[in-house]
């Protein structure tokens, strides 16, 4: 005999439960639940694991939006995230996770062991925004910062790092005990005054520059978020994207490094665009990656194309370099997936985060945006083998080294092993393979391996925004 089976929302169970009390508080309960069953028929139906959406208590519908929402989610999803707005002044407006303006020292961090050995931890500056309060007081790349308004940096004040009315830092340097060759603090440290956070424009295209070597030009960009634009109906930064690889191209330039080390993704047509500028021409019009959504939605499934009509800004390579980092995900994983079948795509850094699904976002009529996994990304040849991450086929980790270089400077440790990759066929740093004996470095560019390899924590990149491919709506 066929059995049927029916969804039987908990709602109507639960106001049933209401009415049998013998005073009919139905509307009253609806009224608490509604948007609590709102979140979940809409994740039932075009969530990608909704059949792994775990059985529910009664009690849990009565959560407000940002704690029912992870109780919805499959074993297996560490990427699904919601958007409330937060509490702010009049002056500042509502600050959204992924808003592009935020009010900021303008510098990222991250958390990690004191590499001299003791208990504590520090903070390392990643790159500082240009024109910021942190870039005013000579805050730069690489800094180690040891206290913060005098006491020691700690997961419990990194808040005081991202933003307010003005903080004081302590920036200490490392040096070589010239008995022990032990990394130690030096003994005098700089004290740093920052002013109060301001309003800012993080432009995700941070730098762009052509690198002339040995006849050749090679074009570097450190691209930080796959973002269209300012706002939702913003496309400046796609518009600046074309500008610069127009003049790429006016440059000749023939190789080309993509720096995507603190690139957690974003808008997958970005991630199109970009690809689009990049590959061979002969990929042009050829499918650049394919989403494939759950069983419910087949009729949904779609391809993006490589886009034929910027041809003019097209550099035709057949080869790219990628660094990689701590935070590299989502979208710029998608980048290495789906241009291996077209071009050799060779990884430099650290292992990505392993980021295979997209996301569609879902404005709610209830003031707050859901960002629920929604697809699987595949390329051309059908492959999204890459859920624990791309392996580089050179590691090099930057938090192992010091002193850092500026983001650009072809000194810069990641940076300059790219180029000799570029050049030679070996990275000098690479840790996954026997160097051949270098020739001293001059001690202005040297980089030295820390003796302890650093543990990371908390990183200011990870509390703006989580790893995403965002599917166009």
């Amino acid at each position: 005999m066929k059995r049927s089976f029916y969804f039987i929302p908990v709602w109507a169970v639960m106001a049933f439960a209401f009415l049998s009390c013998g005073e009919d508080r139905t509307y009253e309960f609806l009224a608490k639940t509604e948007v609590d069953n709102w979140i979940e028929a809409q994740m039932r139906e075009i969530y990608l694991y909704y059949q792994e959406i775990p059985q529910l208590e009664m009690e849990d519908y009565f959560s407000p939006p940002e704690e029912f929402f992870p109780k919805l989610l499959a074993s297996q999803d560490k990427y699904s995230y919601i958007e409330v707005p937060a509490e702010t002044d009049a002056a500042t407006g509502v600050k959204l996770r992924n808003a592009i303006q935020t009010v900021t020292y303008g510098f990222d961090f991250v958390l990690t062991d004191d590499p001299t050995g003791t208990s504590r931890q520090v903070a390392r500056v990643l790159q500082v925004l240009p024109q910021s309060p942190a870039a005013a007081i000579g805050l730069q790349r690489g800094d180690f910062i040891t206290e913060v308004n005098g006491n020691n940096v700690s997961s419990k004040n990194t808040g005081l790092l991202e933003n307010g009315n003005g903080t004081v830092l302590t920036v200490s340097t490392l040096s070589a005990d010239e008995e022990t060759g032990e990394l130690v603090w030096d003994e005098e440290a700089t004290e740093l005054t920052l002013p109060a956070a301001v309003p800012m424009e993080n432009n995700p295209l941070f730098l762009y520059k052509v690198i002339e070597r040995d006849g050749r030009k090679t074009g570097y960009l450190v691209y930080n978020e796959f973002k269209a634009g300012i706002n939702d109906s913003d496309a400046s930064y796609l518009e600046q994207m074309l500008q610069i690889f127009q003049w790429f191209k006016e440059q000749g330039v023939t190789d080309f490094i993509l720096d995507l080390r603190y690139n957690q993704g974003g808008q997958v047509t970005c991630a199109q665009l970009l690809a689009s500028l990049l590959a061979p021409a002969s990929c042009l019009g050829q499918e650049f990656a394919r989403f494939e959504f759950n069983d419910k939605r087949q009729d949904s499934n779609y391809s993006l194309d490589f886009l034929t009509e910027y041809a003019s800004c097209n550099l035709n390579l057949d080869r790219l370099f990628i660094i990689s980092g701590l935070y590299t995900a989502s979208a710029s994983e998608m980048m290495v997936n789906c241009l291996r079948p077209y071009m050799t795509v060779n990884l430099l850094g650290t292992k990505t985060l392993g980021k295979n699904v997209a996301m569609t976002r879902i404005d709610s009529p209830y003031g707050f945006v859901m960002y629920p996994v929604t697809s699987t990304v595949l390329n051309k040849e059908g492959r999204s083998d890459y859920a624990s991450g791309f392996t580089p086929e050179y590691i090099i980790s930057e938090l192992n080294y010091y002193p850092w270089y500026e983001l650009g400077d072809p000194n810069e440790l990641l940076l300059k092993n790219a180029l000799q990759w570029m050049a030679s066929g070996v990275p000098p740093d690479a840790e996954n393979v026997d160097q051949p004996e270098e020739p001293e470095t001059p001690e202005s560019t040297a980089s030295l391996r820390l003796p302890r390899k650093p543990v990371s924590g908390y990183s200011s990149i990870l509390s703006k925004r989580s790893p995403a491919a965002i599917l166009p709506e």
